[in-house]
């Protein structure tokens, strides 16, 4: 019984090693967005919580961070119930006189290589509190006015 006991010790402390190792893959992201030139974009939002998507795919919850090509113009759109839904514009970073080399995720600007960015990073919207609704003038019309008795 004490040998079983060891080897399911073992067997155990090995498999918890071996996931320790792990890590996740990004293969559910479509291949346009996982091949080089990317980046990856912090999207934040006040009041923390909104929902914020791409015009590209990908969405998040705030505070998130995901990757993004560096190469192309795209918004962010956030909602959050009780709030108004914000768009914001990104871009990429256009260097002077750089050379784009998406490929290689660098630009060439007089021979030094920087990174890829896109602007702005992070992206932050500050969602502002939506009107409350129209109330209802259902049952609150004017008050009928009193008829005078007929005079006699």
């Amino acid at each position: 019984m004490t040998s079983f006991v060891r080897v399911c010790a073992i067997g155990t402390a090995l498999l918890v090693a071996g996931c320790g190792s792990w890590t996740p893959s990004l293969d559910f992201l479509p291949s346009s967005l996982t091949s080089g030139g990317n980046v990856s974009l912090t999207i934040e939002s006040d009041p923390p919580g909104a929902d914020a998507r791409t015009s590209l795919g990908p969405s998040c919850r705030t505070p998130c961070m995901i990757p993004v090509p560096a190469d192309r113009s795209f918004t962010v759109s956030y909602s959050l119930n009780g709030y108004l839904p914000q768009s914001i514009p990104v871009g990429p970073r256009s260097g002077a006189d750089g050379v784009v080399d998406v490929a290689g995720g660098t630009t060439e600007t007089y021979g030094s290589p920087q990174q890829l960015e896109v602007t702005p990073n992070p992206v932050y919207a500050q969602l502002q509190p939506a009107p409350p609704p129209a109330t209802s003038r259902k049952g609150k019309g004017r008050a009928k006015q009193a008829t005078k008795p007929p005079a006699q």
